[in-house]
């Protein structure tokens, strides 16, 4: 009886092994092939992911500047590759490993050109817009920079001499006459005279066709240093004035012979010119861009040397100073080109 009854156990015994090992094997395919999938899926996570990416930077880089995004190595042990197709759509494909021939994309709705193609894992991609056409490329894009104005006087006009004597009342009068541009589109401008109101308030009378208009251009005095800058006088308002001719005005070289000449910059050019160009704050190098919505007033800045006409450029917590014309080449003196809080530095 007790060896039928350690048999029948032993046969049990064998069963319960059999059906462990029969667990145990169906548990662990069970994990292998959960441990696949999530393997697989973590190489479409990422490759969808890489496509988004390289989409976004593309789309942000119109806003302007150099821009790039760093390729990984693999994709969740994959080899991939990158294109372009259809000059608008960012394709990765999976060339190698799990998710062999898969392939994902990402469009943009801008015009792509490709400089350089040879876009390697662990490399990197650049993007760099000019206007609404995105260049990409495997090596760093050199920017085109714009040019504001070409000079095309050898001398430069009186305007120009009459600036550097009277620096303030040189930006209230360029100040006056590209707002009255901007609200009078398409009209014959001609600035007359201007005369002082005061310390910070200056007017100026500009001929507009039959009739004059003059306008009050006010502004203050500021004591903050912004690099080799002491201190600045920056316009803070322009309005038409109704006012009688009971000024000492004095006759006022033309703003508008030195601007068709290329010896004065409007404000469009100089906030173009500074967007077209790559910045990096000093502090910590990373990437500063200029946006297009950033404020732009006329001012006069004073260093050690001298005093001299600028564009104020504003945005955030940035404050950029840009001259508001070149500087003659046979003057003995500095002039001014460029001043900044925070310290920014070009790239490109």
């Amino acid at each position: 009886m007790s060896a039928q009854l350690e048999a029948k156990g032993a046969h049990n015994l064998a069963l319960i092994i059999l059906y462990g090992a029969i667990m145990a094997m169906l548990f662990a395919t069970l994990f292998i092939f959960i441990y696949d999938q999530q393997l697989n899926t973590l190489v479409d996570q990422q490759a969808e992911l890489l496509a988004n990416e390289l989409a976004k930077t593309a789309f942000d880089s119109l806003s302007g500047g150099l821009h790039s995004v760093n390729l990984p190595s693999d994709l969740g042990g994959s080899t991939y590759s990158v294109s372009i197709k259809e000059n608008c759509i960012f394709v990765v494909s999976i060339t190698a490993g799990r998710r062999s021939g898969s392939s994902y994309s990402a469009l943009v709705n801008s015009t792509i050109t490709v400089e350089n193609d040879n876009f390697t894992p662990g490399g990197r991609i650049f993007f760099m817009s000019s206007g609404d056409t995105i260049t990409v490329s495997a090596s760093p894009i050199a920017a085109k920079e714009e040019k504001i104005i070409q000079i095309t006087a050898a001398e430069p006009p009186q305007f120009y001499h009459f600036s550097k004597q009277s620096p303030r009342e040189a930006a209230a009068i360029v100040a006056a006459y590209f707002n009255a541009r901007g609200l009078y589109p398409g009209e014959n401008l001609v600035v007359l005279s201007f005369a002082k109101e005061g310390e910070n308030s200056i007017m100026v009378k500009l001929g507009k066709g039959l009739e004059n208009i003059i306008m009050r251009v006010t502004g203050v005095e500021n004591q903050t240093k912004v690099g080799a800058i002491e201190n600045w006088w920056s316009v803070t308002s322009l309005e038409i004035a109704a006012v009688g001719d009971n000024f000492n005005w004095t006759v006022c070289p033309s703003p508008e012979n030195a601007y068709l000449a290329g010896w004065l910059y409007s404000p469009e050019a100089v906030l173009k010119h500074l967007r077209s160009r790559t910045w990096s704050r000093v502090s910590d190098n990373s990437i500063v861009t200029v946006p297009s919505d950033a404020r732009i007033e006329a001012s006069a800045v004073t260093t050690r040397v001298s005093t001299y006409p600028a564009w104020k450029v504003q945005f955030g917590d940035y404050l950029i100073f840009y001259r508001m014309l070149p500087w003659w080449e046979l003057e003995n003196t500095a002039g001014f080109i460029f001043q900044s809080l925070p310290e920014l530095k070009p790239l490109t």
